[in-house]
This record gives structure tokens, C-alpha cells and sequence, in this order.
């Protein structure tokens, strides 16, 4: 059940950026530009030719470069006692596709890798984090020459929800992971409903398929108990109640629009479609979008350019199909 579900949450930058947020520290996470977050193909090869397509690599810029994340999903019982392992061997193949790409950049200047592994096991995470803790204690002059590099851990069964920031997203991911009784997974469903905004309505609808998962996980007699309806009711009332996020943001947009804050967010929109332009292709191209953006003010606009910009593999595609968005008729 959680691959499918993890790989389509993880496929959202806000789900990205909330996580970092999570198990980020507050010294390096806030040079991270999380605004420049940007998603890359994650098929890792091992040895034995497995293929792990349930992972993501996302990059962000990082003061003067970039800054890769592995996000890792292991959905099994217990800890994987060789993560440690199987984490600096997903990063040596990641530095191999960058110097294959040419993106690898000079030796003293490559850019840091940060593996982050989400767990939900039902057995607390034992495993070693720390690459050089698999190694056999060596005399300190040896060292220096053993491997290292240690992964972030979201044990997510075990944390409190209250310790992760508020407003983020990572809390209903939690908060659903140890909901037992479904009057809890609605108590979480109503929360992640104030969370998420009218930009999120596609992430509320991976959302919302989750929940109709998880209600289906509890027995009919334990539904009935908790909710005082079957399951198949209890079912019906979470799902409908989700379903009706996006219709509830189109209407508070609308509403919103007639205020100052709906411009100053539009704006901010524009700005942020502009720079991840120039992060992609360049500051020309940047500026170019920016022009033809103009005064741009129409969500589904600006959600066309932002997923254009994303997919875009060249500078002169990008550059038609925002030209082709701002003239189509409104």
C-alpha cells in the first residue's frame, strides 16, 4: 500500500520541502533555497541489477552550488541493518551519473549529498546511520581511511507529532502512520485540511487517496464503534469530507481575491516560477519569463507555466509554450 501512495506525496516539492523542514538543522537548512527544489530521475542499479524506483532524488540550491537529497522509503517490519551501506552506494552512483552528465564539477567542489530515510516499521530503528559504525574498530591512525557518511532518520511510528514545525506536512504523515482508531485518522484528516492551501489541491488529492486506504485498514465492527456508522459509511465521510478540499480553496481563492494578500501571493508566484527559470537555464531565461509572466494574475495560468518550467529540456521550448500560455484566451 505505501509505495505507490509514498511515491506520489514524495513527487510534490511542498512535501519535499517539509520534510527537510522536519529532520533539517536549523545551521544548514537555512541555506538551502527551498524554493529551487527540483525533482530528478531515481533509478539506483545495485549489483545485482534491482532497481529502486520507490525512492526520489530531489536537488535544491545550497549557498554557491547545489545540494542533492536521497529520500529513501523503507515500508518493512524492521530496520535494514546494511542502510548505512546500500545509502553510500546510491550516493557513489549518484556522483558517477553527474560526472557522466558533466555536472559533476571540479574535485574539492562536488556537490554534498544528504541521505534522509522515512520509516514505519512496527519495530523501533536499530540499524547504524553511520557508515563507519558497520566498520570493525581500527587503531585511530586507520581511521581516517575507513568510509563515512552518516543518513537522517524520521522514524515515523515513534516521533511525537509534537516535536515536528507546525503547519507542516510531515505531521499528517505521521499523524496518519500512527492513527489506530479512525476517529484519530479523522482527527489528523481535519488538521492536514488547514495545512494545505488552494495551490495543494492536487497534493490533497494524493492525500485523500491515502485516507481512503487507511479508513479501509479498520474493521466494520471498530468503525462502527468509534464513528457510530459502518465502515463503509465511515469510508464515504472521510473520503467525501477530503474530496471537497479543492472546491473549498477555489472558493476562499475567489474570496481571497478581492484582498491585497491574493495580489502579494500571485506576485510571489510569478517571482518563484521566474527564479527556479534562471535556476534551470539561466538569468536570461529567467528575465525573459518574468516578461512574459508580466502582470499574469490566473492560477491555472501560472500552475500551466510552473509544470512547463519543471518539464521543460531546453530554453527555446520553455520560452514558446509560456508565450503560447500568456496569449491563449482566457
Amino acid at each position: 500500500m505505501h509505495d505507490p501512495i509514498y511515491r506520489r506525496l514524495f513527487a510534490f516539492p511542498r512535501m519535499v520541502r517539509d520534510l527537510l523542514g522536519a529532520v533539517g538543522n536549523p545551521d544548514w537548512l537555512g541555506d538551502v533555497d527551498l524554493n529551487t527544489l527540483e525533482k530528478l530521475p531515481a533509478e539506483h542499479v545495485g549489483d545485482s541489477g534491482q532497481q529502486r524506483c520507490g525512492d526520489a532524488i530531489w536537488r535544491a540550491c545550497f549557498r554557491n552550488g547545489w545540494l542533492y537529497l536521497l529520500v529513501l522509503l523503507e515500508f518493512q517490519s524492521r530496520s535494514d541493518t546494511r542502510m548505512a551501506l546500500r545509502n553510500l552506494e546510491y550516493t557513489a552512483l549518484l556522483y558517477r551519473e553527474l560526472d557522466r552528465r558533466g555536472e559533476l564539477g571540479t574535485p574539492g567542489r562536488w556537490p554534498p549529498v544528504l541521505p534522509v530515510v522515512l520509516y514505519n516499521g512496527d519495530a523501533p530503528w536499530t540499524a547504524a546511520l553511520e557508515m563507519r559504525d558497520l566498520v570493525a574498530p581500527v587503531p585511530a591512525v586507520l581511521s581516517p581511511c575507513q568510509p563515512s557518511q552518516r543518513s537522517l532518520l524520521l522514524d515515523e511510528r515513534r516521533v511525537a507529532v509534537d516535536d515536528l514545525p507546525s503547519n507542516n506536512l510531515m505531521r499528517a504523515v505521521v499523524g496518519f502512520e500512527q492513527s489506530r482508531t479512525p476517529v484519530e485518522l479523522a482527527r489528523v484528516a481535519e488538521a492536514l485540511r488547514d495545512w494545505l492551501s488552494p495551490q495543494d489541491s492536487n497534493l490533497g488529492r494524493a492525500f485523500a487517496a491515502w485516507v481512503r486506504q487507511l479508513v479501509a485498514r479498520f474493521s466494520p465492527g471498530q468503525a462502527g464503534q468509534e464513528l457510530g456508522e459502518t465502515l463503509e459509511e465511515a469510508t464515504m465521510t472521510l473520503v467525501e469530507r477530503v474530496a471537497q478540499w479543492p472546491e473549498q480553496w477555489r472558493r476562499e481563492g475567489v474570496a481571497e481575491g478581492r484582498r491585497e494578500g491574493r495580489r502579494e501571493a500571485v506576485a510571489g508566484q510569478r517571482a518563484l516560477l521566474c527564479r527556479v527559470a534562471a535556476t534551470r537555464f539561466g538569468e536570461a531565461v529567467g528575465e525573459r519569463v518574468e516578461r512574459l509572466l508580466g502582470d499574469t494574475d490566473d492560477w491555472e495560468r501560472l500552475s500551466a507555466a510552473a509544470e512547463l518550467i519543471a518539464a521543460a529540456q531546453n530554453e527555446v521550448d520553455l520560452i514558446d509554450a509560456v508565450s503560447d500560455i500568456v496569449r491563449r484566451p482566457g
